[in-house]
């Protein structure tokens, strides 16, 4: 099965080429690799003659469109039987394609993986599953993100990214092709390498929001709320609330914030499970 690589890219060319020397260390090469650029202001200079030796094909969007629609925009331009996202800050481990590769000539429809924190290899993140479950799902994105979610290409054509949503974009993916009855498989090891708070990453972006904002978080929570019920939809959007609360300003607004949406209960347990991790010094999740 030939496997279609999308990198979605914005402003990071050196973490774009990282990412593109681990597609090139594949014990198993990628059928096409195609990089979409969501119309980047900083020069991409001193990658293109990395990118012309992959026969990479590079797209540069004339405006910006979001990470949602440039890997919608990917799925598009692929030709593969299978699409594997990768964020450009991300890296895939050698031996990535060749293991989901063995996945979906088992019959696999979908797959996500475990992952290692990049800088910080100790640091390991898996979810026991064989297979995505609900009960996972119900606890939030327990998987990984993009760099580690891949899908047979015709799937993907059906149940494109939502481009509404500012965030959760992965957790509703996978929730909307587990209710597909597809068969969607999780890989209980690390196999590639995540990167933690950019500068201009997700929780960079957080920490700069006032609490009257947070409803552009809420999408994924709202969209889902059948799905999740009502413990499970109060802890979801307490969680996107308190967010990185220590590196905010102002958190007892946010706390407030917390209390008034989500109730006691959902904020309670937010800060006793935080305990908790703290105290049995668990690795950080996603």
């Amino acid at each position: 099965m030939k496997i279609s690589v999308v990198i979605t890219t914005f402003n990071r060319p050196d973490f774009l080429q990282e990412a593109l020397i681990g597609v090139s260390q594949q014990e198993l090469s990628a059928y096409e690799i195609i990089i979409i650029d969501d119309c980047s202001t900083k020069s991409y200079d001193e990658v293109f003659p990395l990118v012309e030796k992959l026969d990479a094909r590079y797209l540069k969007q004339k405006s910006g469109v979001g990470a949602n629609a440039a890997r919608n925009i990917g799925i598009k331009e692929s030709s593969g039987d299978i699409v594997a996202f990768l964020d450009d800050d991300d890296i895939w481990l050698p031996n990535y394609l060749k293991v989901i590769h063995e996945e979906y000539l088992g019959g696999a429809d979908a797959i996500v993986s475990g992952f290692k924190q990049l800088g910080k290899e100790e640091v390991v993140v898996t979810n026991k599953d064989l297979t995505v479950t609900k009960s996972s799902l119900l606890r939030g994105n327990t998987y990984c993100g993009m760099s580690g979610f891949s899908a047979k290409r015709d799937l993907l054509l059906q149940n494109s990214f939502d481009e509404t949503l500012n965030n959760g974009q992965d957790w509703d993916m996978y929730v909307r092709l587990f209710q597909k009855g597809i068969k969607f498989k999780n890989i209980p090891a690390p196999i590639f390498l995540y990167r933690f708070q950019n500068e201009d990453g997700i929780g960079a972006k957080v920490r700069k929001m006032k609490p009257s904002d947070i409803d552009k978080r809420l999408g994924s929570a709202y969209k889902h709320k059948v799905f999740l019920g009502d413990y499970w939809f109060k802890k979801r959007v307490c969680e996107q609330i308190l967010f990185s609360l220590k590196h905010k300003n102002e958190k007892s607004r946010w706390i407030i914030q917390a209390l008034k949406m989500a109730g006691f209960k959902a904020t309670f347990v937010f800060f006793f499970n935080a305990l908790r991790r703290k105290v049995l010094n668990k690795p950080m999740s996603i």
